[in-house]
C-alpha cells in the first residue's frame, strides 16, 4: 500500500496531456499541464472556461491525489478496501467502513517496515554464511565435474585393459584349441594314409598272388585281409569360434557405471530470533553429583561391551538397549517397568511420538516400537543406519554408512521416510566425515555428529553447512573418541569420551567448558542423555551401569 501511496503521489509532476514536466495547473479542469500543452489547452471550449495558474512546488500535495476526485488529497484510508482516500470518498463510497486518519496509517505501515527491516537485517549473517557457502561451492564446481569425468576416464581404462586381457586370453584359448584341432585331423590325416597304402599294396600283391597261383600266399592274404581293420566312422570336430555377448546400452548402467540425477531439498529459512529461543543460565556444579545408580543387567559381548544407548521418555523414565535383543525401560531409580524384543541389538536409539525408534543395521531400516510390536517405519536403501535422533520438527537425523563404510552422510528424513536433506560434503564438496555414530540436533538448530573413524565431533547448521569441529581439549594432550553426544536447554553440547573416562560439556559454539566427572568418578561413559534440566543419564559401556548425574547448579 505504501508503494501505491508513493505512485499516486508522483503522479502529479507529469503533464496530463504528454507526462512532461509539470508547469502550469487548470483548476477548473483539473488538469496539469507543460509549457507546450497549456496553450492548445486554452482553446478548447469549456462550458466554464479555463482557470490556469502556475505550478508552483509549494502546490504540490504531500500525499497525493484521490483518483475518484483527482481535485482532492487524501485525507484518510479506508482499512476496509485498504485504499487511501479523500474526504469526499468518506461520505460517499466508504461512509459505512472502517475509516482511519492518514497520518495514523502512515505511522502503523513506517512501524511496520521498522520491525520488518530490523528482522532482515538480523538475518543478515545468516544470508551472508549462505551466500559465502553458494560462492564456495560455485568456484569448487569446475574441479568436482572434473573430478567425475577424470573418475569416469580412469575407469574406462581399467575397463578397457580388462578387456585387452580378455582379449589377449581369448587369442591364447584360440591358439590352444587350434592346436588340439591340428592334432586331431593329423592323426586322422595319417591313419586314413596308412589304410590307403596298405590298399594300394594289397592290389598289387593281390595281382601277383594270382598270377602265380601260390595257394600259401592268398590263404596267408586271406588270413591278413579277416583282420584288417578298417574305419567305421569318422570324427568330425568343429573349430571354435568366438560368440560375442550382445551389447547394448543397459551394459553401461550395469557394468560401467551412471551419472547420479541431480537432487535437490528446499529448506526454509526461519527468522533467527524464532529459532533461537531464551534459555536458563544455571552453572555448573564445582564436583558433580551421582544422584543415584543402577545395574541394567545387559549380558556382555565378546569384548566385554554390555550397554550402548539410551532415550528418556520425559515421564521420569528411559529406555535403555544393550548386548541383547531386548530393550529395557527403566525409571530414574532404577525401576524396571518393561522389556521389549527387538529385530537389532539397541545400539541406537531415540523417541518419537512417546514411541522408541532404533536402527536395524542388517535390515537396513528405521523400526519403531508400539505397544510392544516392532513396526518398519522406512528403508534407508542401500546405506546402513547408525546413530538416529529425532527433531523438534519431529524429522529424523540418521547417520548412514556405505556397506563398505568407505562414505558415510548424515540425512533428514521425514516420519513417513521421505528425504528431506542429504549432509555428506563440506562448502567444496569434500567429505565432512568418515564413520558417522551418533547425531543429535541442538536447540539452536545445529547438528552435532560423532564420528567414529576421525575421533571427532563435528557440527554443521541446519543448512549442513560446517561450523566447527571438536577434537578435545586442547588443553589436554589425550587422544580424543567421540562416543555418543546430547545437548541440553541451555545449547551446551555434551560428549562421552569412552576411551579417557570423561565427559566434555562445550558452549554452543565449541567452546570447551568443563569435564563432567562426578565425585564417584565414570567407568567407559556411552550412552548420555538429558533427563531434566540440570541433570545427566549416563550409561558405562563394560559395567552396564548407569548413573544419573546433577552437573548443574
Amino acid at each position: 500500500m505504501t508503494s501505491s501511496i508513493l505512485r499516486q503521489g508522483q503522479h502529479y509532476l507529469e503533464c496530463d496531456i504528454c507526462k512532461s514536466p509539470v508547469n502550469f495547473k487548470c483548476k477548473r479542469c483539473a488538469v496539469k499541464l507543460c509549457s507546450t500543452c497549456v496553450g492548445p489547452h486554452m482553446l478548447t471550449k469549456p462550458k466554464n472556461g479555463h482557470d490556469v495558474t502556475e505550478y508552483h512546488e509549494e502546490n504540490r500535495p504531500d500525499v497525493g491525489e484521490c483518483l475518484s476526485h483527482p481535485q482532492q488529497q487524501f485525507s484518510a484510508f479506508c482499512e476496509t478496501c485498504d485504499i487511501p482516500i479523500c474526504v469526499l470518498c468518506v461520505s460517499i463510497k466508504h461512509k459505512t467502513h472502517n475509516i482511519c486518519e492518514l497520518s495514523e496509517k502512515v505511522d502503523t505501515l513506517s512501524d511496520i517496515i521498522a520491525k520488518e527491516n530490523e528482522r532482515l537485517h538480523s538475518m543478515r549473517s545468516e544470508f551472508e554464511k549462505i551466500f559465502d557457502h553458494i560462492s564456495k561451492r560455485t568456484a569448487a564446481l569446475p574441479h568436482i565435474y572434473k573430478q567425475s569425468k577424470d573418475n569416469i576416464s580412469s575407469h574406462a581404462r581399467e575397463r578397457h585393459q580388462q578387456i585387452d586381457k580378455a582379449e589377449k586370453a581369448l587369442h591364447s584359448d584360440l591358439d590352444e584349441l587350434q592346436e588340439k584341432h591340428a592334432e586331431v585331423l593329423l592323426k586322422q590325416k595319417k591313419d586314413f594314409g596308412e589304410i590307403l597304402k596298405k590298399l594300394k599294396n594289397l592290389k598289387q600283391t593281390v595281382f601277383s598272388l594270382a598270377k602265380s597261383k601260390d595257394v600259401s600266399g592268398l590263404m596267408e592274404l586271406k588270413h591278413e585281409l579277416e583282420n584288417l581293420q578298417v574305419p567305421t566312422f569318422i570324427e568330425e570336430t568343429r573349430p571354435a569360434f568366438f560368440q560375442s555377448l550382445k551389447f547394448n546400452e543397459s551394459y553401461t548402467t550395469s557394468y560401467f557405471g551412471y551419472i547420479e540425477t541431480l537432487e535437490s531439498h528446499k529448506l526454509p529459512i526461519d527468522d533467527l530470533k524464532q529459532q533461537d529461543q531464551t534459555y536458563s543460565s544455571r552453572q555448573a556444579l564445582d564436583v558433580p553429583t551421582v544422584l543415584s545408580s543402577f545395574d541394567t543387567e545387559f549380558p556382555a559381548s565378546k569384548i566385554n561391551n554390555r550397554l550402548y544407548d539410551m532415550v528418556p521418555l520425559g515421564d521420569n523414565r528411559v529406555w535403555t538397549g544393550g548386548e541383547s535383543l531386548k530393550l529395557k525401560l527403566f525409571d530414574l531409580q532404577g525401576r524396571l517397568h518393561d522389556t521389549v524384543t527387538i529385530t537389532y541389538g539397541g545400539m541406537y536409539l531415540t523417541l518419537h511420538d512417546g514411541h522408541v525408534v532404533y536402527s536395524d543395521i542388517t535390515n537396513k531400516t528405521l523400526k519403531k516400537v508400539i505397544n510392544g510390536k516392532v513396526d518398519t517405519l522406512f528403508s534407508t536403501g542401500e546405506w546402513k543406519p547408525f546413530g538416529i535422533t529425532c527433531t523438534a520438527a519431529r524429522d529424523f537425523l540418521v547417520c548412514l554408512r556405505t556397506t563398505d563404510q568407505t562414505a558415510s552422510k548424515v540425512v533428514r528424513y521425514s516420519s513417513s521416510g521421505d528425504v528431506l536433506q542429504e549432509i555428506q560434503y563440506d562448502s567444496e564438496y569434500q567429505p565432512l566425515f568418515g564413520k558417522t555414530n551418533y547425531v543429535v540436533e541442538n536447540g539452536n538448530g545445529d547438528i552435532c555428529v560423532a564420528d567414529y573413524d576421525k575421533k571427532v565431533m563435528i557440527v554443521v547448521d541446519k543448512f549442513g553447512i560446517f561450523r566447527f569441529s571438536y577434537t578435545g581439549n586442547k588443553e589436554s594432550k589425550e587422544e580424543f573418541q567421540a562416543t555418543s553426544l546430547t545437548t541440553d536447554s541451555m545449547h551446551h553440547i555434551i560428549i562421552t569420551d569412552f576411551l579417557h573416562n570423561k565427559i566434555h560439556m562445550l558452549d554452543r559454539d565449541g567452546r570447551f567448558l568443563r569435564y563432567i566427572i562426578p565425585d564417584q568418578g565414570i567407568r567407559d561413559p556411552r550412552a548420555v542423555c538429558v533427563v531434566r534440566e540440570g541433570e545427566l543419564m549416563v550409561g558405562e559401556c563394560k559395567t552396564g551401569m548407569i548413573k544419573r548425574i546433577q552437573y548443574l547448579k
